[in-house]
Protein backbone atom coordinates (compact mmCIF):
# COMPACT_ATOMS: atom_id res chain seq x y z
CA UNK A 1 0.00 0.00 0.00
CA UNK A 2 2.82 2.26 -0.35
CA UNK A 3 1.64 4.26 -3.71
CA UNK A 4 -1.25 5.26 -1.50
CA UNK A 5 0.47 6.05 1.67
CA UNK A 6 3.03 8.75 -0.93
CA UNK A 7 -0.22 9.79 -2.11
CA UNK A 8 -1.86 10.28 1.29
CA UNK A 9 1.41 12.18 2.41
CA UNK A 10 1.34 14.28 -0.83
CA UNK A 11 -1.85 15.67 -0.19
CA UNK A 12 -1.08 16.41 3.70
CA UNK A 13 1.77 18.20 2.66
CA UNK A 14 0.26 20.40 0.04
CA UNK A 15 -2.59 20.70 2.11
CA UNK A 16 0.15 22.74 4.71
CA UNK A 17 2.38 24.30 2.18
CA UNK A 18 -0.55 26.20 0.83
CA UNK A 19 -2.30 26.93 4.16
CA UNK A 20 -1.85 30.71 3.46
CA UNK A 21 -4.20 30.55 0.37
CA UNK A 22 -7.85 32.04 1.60
CA UNK A 23 -9.08 31.64 -2.02
CA UNK A 24 -11.04 28.56 -1.77
CA UNK A 25 -8.85 26.40 -4.29
CA UNK A 26 -6.39 25.37 -2.11
CA UNK A 27 -8.52 23.25 0.08
CA UNK A 28 -10.67 22.14 -2.67
CA UNK A 29 -8.14 20.63 -4.55
CA UNK A 30 -6.92 19.03 -1.27
CA UNK A 31 -10.72 17.55 -0.63
CA UNK A 32 -10.73 16.50 -4.29
CA UNK A 33 -7.40 14.51 -3.55
CA UNK A 34 -9.08 13.13 -0.57
CA UNK A 35 -11.97 11.63 -2.25
CA UNK A 36 -10.69 10.34 -5.58
CA UNK A 37 -8.04 8.86 -3.47
CA UNK A 38 -11.27 7.36 -1.31
CA UNK A 39 -12.60 6.06 -4.38
CA UNK A 40 -9.21 4.55 -5.91
CA UNK A 41 -8.95 2.38 -2.82
CA UNK A 42 -12.87 1.60 -2.73
CA UNK A 43 -12.35 0.20 -5.75
CA UNK A 44 -9.57 -2.02 -5.17
CA UNK A 45 -10.09 -5.97 -4.51
CA UNK A 46 -9.02 -6.25 -0.71
CA UNK A 47 -11.68 -3.49 -0.58
CA UNK A 48 -12.24 -0.50 1.70
CA UNK A 49 -12.99 -1.91 5.47
CA UNK A 50 -14.52 0.78 7.88
CA UNK A 51 -13.97 -0.78 11.63
CA UNK A 52 -16.60 -0.07 14.46
CA UNK A 53 -14.25 2.46 16.23
CA UNK A 54 -15.23 4.94 13.43
CA UNK A 55 -18.91 5.33 14.57
CA UNK A 56 -18.39 8.23 17.00
CA UNK A 57 -16.71 9.68 13.94
CA UNK A 58 -18.84 9.10 11.38
CA UNK A 59 -22.05 10.08 13.46
CA UNK A 60 -20.48 13.68 14.27
CA UNK A 61 -20.10 14.21 9.66
CA UNK A 62 -23.29 13.42 9.67
CA UNK A 63 -24.53 15.70 12.13
CA UNK A 64 -24.22 18.96 10.09
CA UNK A 65 -26.48 16.91 7.20
CA UNK A 66 -28.49 16.20 9.93
CA UNK A 67 -29.42 19.93 10.82
CA UNK A 68 -29.43 20.94 7.33
CA UNK A 69 -32.20 18.51 6.83
CA UNK A 70 -34.23 20.07 10.19
CA UNK A 71 -33.27 23.59 9.29
CA UNK A 72 -32.13 24.57 12.42
CA UNK A 73 -28.88 26.29 11.07
CA UNK A 74 -28.74 29.90 10.81
CA UNK A 75 -26.52 30.22 7.79
CA UNK A 76 -27.14 27.16 5.51
CA UNK A 77 -24.02 28.17 3.21
CA UNK A 78 -21.57 27.75 6.17
CA UNK A 79 -22.79 24.49 7.40
CA UNK A 80 -22.78 22.82 4.28
CA UNK A 81 -19.03 24.09 4.21
CA UNK A 82 -18.95 22.61 7.49
CA UNK A 83 -20.79 19.48 6.01
CA UNK A 84 -18.11 18.79 3.64
CA UNK A 85 -15.05 19.85 5.69
CA UNK A 86 -16.23 16.79 8.16
CA UNK A 87 -16.70 14.09 5.49
CA UNK A 88 -13.43 14.91 4.16
CA UNK A 89 -11.81 14.48 7.93
CA UNK A 90 -14.03 11.21 7.93
CA UNK A 91 -11.96 10.25 4.68
CA UNK A 92 -8.56 11.13 5.82
CA UNK A 93 -8.81 9.31 9.16
CA UNK A 94 -10.78 6.32 7.60
CA UNK A 95 -7.72 6.39 5.04
CA UNK A 96 -5.19 6.70 7.08
CA UNK A 97 -6.39 3.60 9.53
CA UNK A 98 -6.78 1.56 6.16
CA UNK A 99 -3.68 2.28 4.29
CA UNK A 100 -0.97 2.12 7.12
CA UNK A 101 -1.94 -0.84 8.20
CA UNK A 102 0.75 -2.69 7.52
CA UNK A 103 3.50 -1.69 10.09
CA UNK A 104 5.90 -1.17 6.96
CA UNK A 105 3.97 1.26 5.67
CA UNK A 106 2.80 3.00 9.00
CA UNK A 107 6.68 3.65 9.31
CA UNK A 108 7.46 5.04 6.42
CA UNK A 109 4.60 7.59 6.52
CA UNK A 110 5.55 8.30 10.14
CA UNK A 111 8.84 9.17 8.66
CA UNK A 112 8.34 11.13 6.02
CA UNK A 113 5.72 13.40 8.17
CA UNK A 114 8.73 13.98 10.75
CA UNK A 115 11.19 14.78 8.45
CA UNK A 116 8.92 16.80 6.61
CA UNK A 117 7.94 18.85 9.97
CA UNK A 118 11.38 19.15 10.57
CA UNK A 119 12.09 21.22 7.33
CA UNK A 120 9.42 23.15 7.51
CA UNK A 121 10.04 23.80 11.46
CA UNK A 122 13.85 25.04 10.54
CA UNK A 123 11.97 27.35 7.46
CA UNK A 124 9.48 28.40 9.93
CA UNK A 125 11.89 29.54 12.73
CA UNK A 126 14.15 31.52 9.75
CA UNK A 127 11.37 32.81 8.11
CA UNK A 128 9.96 34.11 11.14
CA UNK A 129 13.02 36.50 12.01
CA UNK A 130 13.87 37.60 8.73
CA UNK A 131 10.66 37.60 5.89
CA UNK A 132 8.95 41.00 7.77
CA UNK A 133 5.78 38.83 7.55
CA UNK A 134 6.26 37.28 4.29
CA UNK A 135 4.91 33.81 3.61
CA UNK A 136 8.14 32.41 2.14
CA UNK A 137 9.96 35.26 1.95
CA UNK A 138 7.55 35.64 -1.25
CA UNK A 139 3.83 35.73 -0.62
CA UNK A 140 2.16 38.70 1.84
CA UNK A 141 0.42 37.37 4.66
CA UNK A 142 -1.20 40.54 5.83
CA UNK A 143 1.24 40.66 8.59
CA UNK A 144 4.38 42.13 9.82
CA UNK A 145 5.97 40.04 11.70
CA UNK A 146 5.00 36.15 13.56
CA UNK A 147 4.20 34.10 10.53
CA UNK A 148 6.04 30.83 10.47
CA UNK A 149 6.10 29.17 7.17
CA UNK A 150 2.50 28.86 5.95
CA UNK A 151 1.19 29.75 9.29
CA UNK A 152 -0.04 33.47 10.17
CA UNK A 153 -1.34 32.22 13.97
CA UNK A 154 1.67 30.75 16.03
CA UNK A 155 -1.21 28.97 18.01
CA UNK A 156 -1.85 26.49 14.71
CA UNK A 157 1.63 26.27 14.25
CA UNK A 158 2.49 24.95 17.82
CA UNK A 159 -0.77 22.56 17.66
CA UNK A 160 0.45 21.21 14.04
CA UNK A 161 4.21 20.88 15.74
CA UNK A 162 2.79 18.66 18.77
CA UNK A 163 1.21 16.29 16.46
CA UNK A 164 4.65 15.39 14.59
CA UNK A 165 7.08 15.84 17.64
CA UNK A 166 6.00 12.25 19.52
CA UNK A 167 6.59 10.90 16.02
CA UNK A 168 10.03 12.03 15.98
CA UNK A 169 10.89 11.05 19.31
CA UNK A 170 9.46 7.51 18.74
CA UNK A 171 11.62 6.91 15.72
CA UNK A 172 14.71 8.35 16.99
CA UNK A 173 14.65 6.00 20.11
CA UNK A 174 13.38 2.89 17.76
CA UNK A 175 15.34 3.55 15.32
CA UNK A 176 18.96 2.88 16.10
CA UNK A 177 20.25 3.46 11.85
CA UNK A 178 18.43 6.70 11.53
CA UNK A 179 18.81 7.76 15.23
CA UNK A 180 20.58 11.02 14.50
CA UNK A 181 18.19 12.21 11.98
CA UNK A 182 15.26 11.60 13.98
CA UNK A 183 16.68 12.72 16.75
CA UNK A 184 17.66 16.41 15.07
CA UNK A 185 13.41 16.71 14.05
CA UNK A 186 12.34 16.16 16.78
CA UNK A 187 14.81 18.50 18.47
CA UNK A 188 14.35 21.64 15.16
CA UNK A 189 10.75 21.12 16.14
CA UNK A 190 10.74 21.48 19.92
CA UNK A 191 12.83 24.62 19.06
CA UNK A 192 10.82 26.09 16.30
CA UNK A 193 7.53 26.07 18.94
CA UNK A 194 9.71 27.64 21.41
CA UNK A 195 10.65 30.57 18.60
CA UNK A 196 6.73 30.56 17.48
CA UNK A 197 6.13 32.04 21.50
CA UNK A 198 3.18 30.13 21.21
CA UNK A 199 2.51 29.38 25.65
CA UNK A 200 0.03 26.77 25.46
CA UNK A 201 2.32 24.82 22.71
CA UNK A 202 5.66 25.28 24.85
CA UNK A 203 3.90 23.54 27.94
CA UNK A 204 2.44 20.67 25.32
CA UNK A 205 5.45 19.99 23.90
CA UNK A 206 7.39 19.66 27.56
CA UNK A 207 4.53 17.49 28.76
CA UNK A 208 4.99 15.85 25.16
CA UNK A 209 8.87 14.81 25.49
CA UNK A 210 8.35 13.43 28.86
CA UNK A 211 4.98 10.96 28.05
CA UNK A 212 6.92 9.84 25.21
CA UNK A 213 10.08 8.88 27.39
CA UNK A 214 8.38 7.79 30.23
CA UNK A 215 5.55 5.95 28.18
CA UNK A 216 8.52 4.01 25.82
CA UNK A 217 10.69 2.98 29.50
CA UNK A 218 7.71 1.89 31.00
CA UNK A 219 6.45 -0.57 27.66
CA UNK A 220 10.33 -1.43 27.17
CA UNK A 221 9.94 -0.57 23.47
CA UNK A 222 13.64 0.00 23.43
CA UNK A 223 16.49 -1.02 25.38
CA UNK A 224 17.60 1.43 28.18
CA UNK A 225 20.57 2.06 26.38
CA UNK A 226 18.90 3.31 23.51
CA UNK A 227 16.49 5.24 25.31
CA UNK A 228 19.40 7.11 27.39
CA UNK A 229 21.18 8.07 24.31
CA UNK A 230 18.47 9.34 22.62
CA UNK A 231 17.60 11.25 25.46
CA UNK A 232 21.14 12.31 25.71
CA UNK A 233 21.21 13.87 22.56
CA UNK A 234 17.90 14.68 21.82
CA UNK A 235 18.96 17.29 25.04
CA UNK A 236 22.01 18.22 23.55
CA UNK A 237 20.36 19.28 20.34
CA UNK A 238 17.51 21.19 22.17
CA UNK A 239 19.82 23.36 23.54
CA UNK A 240 21.53 24.41 20.42
CA UNK A 241 18.60 24.37 18.42
CA UNK A 242 17.09 26.92 21.04
CA UNK A 243 19.86 28.86 21.24
CA UNK A 244 19.59 29.52 17.66
CA UNK A 245 15.66 29.83 17.49
CA UNK A 246 15.43 32.17 20.58
CA UNK A 247 13.69 31.73 23.45
CA UNK A 248 13.21 35.63 24.15
CA UNK A 249 9.62 36.11 22.78
CA UNK A 250 8.58 33.63 25.01
CA UNK A 251 9.92 34.40 27.70
CA UNK A 252 8.28 38.09 27.35
CA UNK A 253 4.83 36.51 26.92
CA UNK A 254 5.35 34.23 29.85
CA UNK A 255 6.04 37.00 31.65
CA UNK A 256 3.41 39.51 30.55
CA UNK A 257 0.48 37.81 31.59
CA UNK A 258 -1.89 39.34 29.18
CA UNK A 259 -5.70 39.51 30.38
CA UNK A 260 -7.59 37.51 28.34
CA UNK A 261 -10.96 39.14 28.27
CA UNK A 262 -11.69 38.25 24.77
CA UNK A 263 -11.54 34.68 25.36
CA UNK A 264 -13.35 35.00 28.69
CA UNK A 265 -16.20 36.71 26.48
CA UNK A 266 -16.24 34.34 24.25
CA UNK A 267 -16.19 31.43 26.33
CA UNK A 268 -19.31 33.27 28.39
CA UNK A 269 -21.27 33.48 24.87
CA UNK A 270 -20.61 29.58 24.03
CA UNK A 271 -22.60 28.96 26.99
CA UNK A 272 -25.37 31.39 26.25
CA UNK A 273 -25.42 30.18 22.69
CA UNK A 274 -25.77 26.35 23.96
CA UNK A 275 -28.07 27.60 26.67
CA UNK A 276 -30.24 28.57 24.28
CA UNK A 277 -29.83 25.63 21.88
CA UNK A 278 -29.15 22.65 23.18
CA UNK A 279 -29.40 19.53 21.73
CA UNK A 280 -29.07 20.92 17.90
CA UNK A 281 -27.10 24.06 18.20
CA UNK A 282 -26.85 27.00 16.05
CA UNK A 283 -25.74 24.87 12.86
CA UNK A 284 -21.77 23.92 12.26
CA UNK A 285 -20.17 26.77 11.14
CA UNK A 286 -22.32 29.79 12.54
CA UNK A 287 -20.26 30.88 15.36
CA UNK A 288 -18.74 33.64 14.25
CA UNK A 289 -22.09 34.81 13.02
CA UNK A 290 -23.94 33.99 16.13
CA UNK A 291 -21.29 35.79 18.78
CA UNK A 292 -22.36 39.63 17.91
CA UNK A 293 -25.77 38.81 19.57
CA UNK A 294 -23.93 37.46 22.36
CA UNK A 295 -21.06 39.40 23.33
CA UNK A 296 -21.16 41.63 26.49
CA UNK A 297 -19.06 44.67 24.97
CA UNK A 298 -17.39 45.68 22.22
CA UNK A 299 -13.99 44.07 21.97
CA UNK A 300 -12.47 46.35 19.33
CA UNK A 301 -11.98 43.33 17.14
CA UNK A 302 -13.15 40.75 14.71
CA UNK A 303 -14.01 37.78 16.87
CA UNK A 304 -14.03 34.92 14.78
CA UNK A 305 -13.91 31.69 16.98
CA UNK A 306 -14.49 31.07 20.53
CA UNK A 307 -10.72 30.01 21.64
CA UNK A 308 -11.81 26.88 22.61
CA UNK A 309 -12.80 24.46 20.52
CA UNK A 310 -14.75 22.27 22.64
CA UNK A 311 -16.93 25.44 23.56
CA UNK A 312 -17.46 26.16 19.87
CA UNK A 313 -18.54 22.09 18.98
CA UNK A 314 -21.28 22.66 21.96
CA UNK A 315 -22.73 26.06 20.52
CA UNK A 316 -22.44 25.06 16.83
CA UNK A 317 -23.19 21.78 16.99
CA UNK A 318 -25.43 21.19 20.47
CA UNK A 319 -25.02 18.39 23.18
CA UNK A 320 -25.09 15.55 20.88
CA UNK A 321 -22.56 16.75 18.45
CA UNK A 322 -19.81 17.51 21.09
CA UNK A 323 -20.86 14.26 23.32
CA UNK A 324 -20.01 11.73 19.84
CA UNK A 325 -16.40 13.81 19.42
CA UNK A 326 -15.71 13.37 22.96
CA UNK A 327 -16.17 9.34 22.96
CA UNK A 328 -14.32 9.33 19.73
CA UNK A 329 -11.22 11.47 22.04
CA UNK A 330 -11.88 8.75 24.53
CA UNK A 331 -12.04 5.67 22.37
CA UNK A 332 -8.66 7.59 20.70
CA UNK A 333 -6.84 8.58 23.67
CA UNK A 334 -5.97 4.88 24.99
CA UNK A 335 -4.37 3.58 21.92
CA UNK A 336 -2.82 7.39 21.01
CA UNK A 337 -0.45 6.77 24.53
CA UNK A 338 -0.05 2.88 23.47
CA UNK A 339 1.31 3.45 20.73
CA UNK A 340 3.63 6.16 21.35
CA UNK A 341 4.00 8.35 18.82
CA UNK A 342 0.30 9.16 18.50
CA UNK A 343 0.84 10.96 21.88
CA UNK A 344 0.67 13.83 19.69
CA UNK A 345 -3.42 13.56 19.11
CA UNK A 346 -4.28 13.84 22.72
CA UNK A 347 -1.57 16.81 23.06
CA UNK A 348 -3.47 18.67 19.95
CA UNK A 349 -7.23 18.03 21.71
CA UNK A 350 -5.77 19.42 25.03
CA UNK A 351 -4.91 22.16 23.28
CA UNK A 352 -8.28 22.80 21.78
CA UNK A 353 -8.87 23.67 25.08
CA UNK A 354 -7.34 27.07 25.01
CA UNK A 355 -7.11 27.35 21.72
CA UNK A 356 -8.43 26.66 18.08
CA UNK A 357 -6.79 24.78 15.93
CA UNK A 358 -9.80 22.37 14.66
CA UNK A 359 -11.40 25.74 13.16
CA UNK A 360 -10.14 28.43 10.37
CA UNK A 361 -7.64 26.06 8.67
CA UNK A 362 -9.16 22.73 8.18
CA UNK A 363 -5.80 21.82 6.70
CA UNK A 364 -4.21 21.24 10.49
CA UNK A 365 -7.49 19.63 11.50
CA UNK A 366 -6.50 16.97 8.11
CA UNK A 367 -3.26 16.40 9.56
CA UNK A 368 -4.72 15.70 12.96
CA UNK A 369 -7.11 12.98 11.70
CA UNK A 370 -4.25 11.50 9.39
CA UNK A 371 -2.30 11.25 12.40
CA UNK A 372 -5.06 9.63 14.66
CA UNK A 373 -5.73 7.24 12.01
CA UNK A 374 -2.07 6.10 11.84
CA UNK A 375 -2.94 5.64 16.04
CA UNK A 376 -6.09 3.09 14.43
CA UNK A 377 -3.77 1.60 12.17
CA UNK A 378 -1.51 0.90 15.17
CA UNK A 379 -4.35 -0.61 17.24
CA UNK A 380 -6.10 -2.95 14.25
CA UNK A 381 -2.30 -4.25 13.08
CA UNK A 382 -2.23 -4.98 17.57
CA UNK A 383 -5.18 -6.84 17.29
CA UNK A 384 -4.51 -9.09 14.29
CA UNK A 385 -1.34 -10.41 16.27
CA UNK A 386 -3.08 -11.44 19.51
Amino acid sequence: MKPAAMALAGLLFYAVLTLSVEERWAWSAFQIGIFALAGWRAMQPYGFRVPAALAPLALATAWPHIQLALGTSFCRGETWNAALNWGTFFLVFALAGEILSESGTRRWFLGAISLFGMLLAAVSTLQKYSSGGRVFWIFPSGFKDDVLGPFVNRNQYAAWVELLLPVALYLAVTDRRLRPLFGSAAAVMFGSVIASASRAGFVLVCGEVVAVMVTLAAHRSAPRKALALAAIQFVALVFIAVAVAGWQGLLIRLEAGQPEIVRVDALRASGLMLRDRPWVGSGLGTWSRMYPRYESFDTGVVVNQAHNDWAQWAAEGGLPFVLLLAIFALLLCKPAVQSIYGVGTVAFLLHALVDYPMQQRPAVAAWFFAVAGATLAWQRGRNRNV
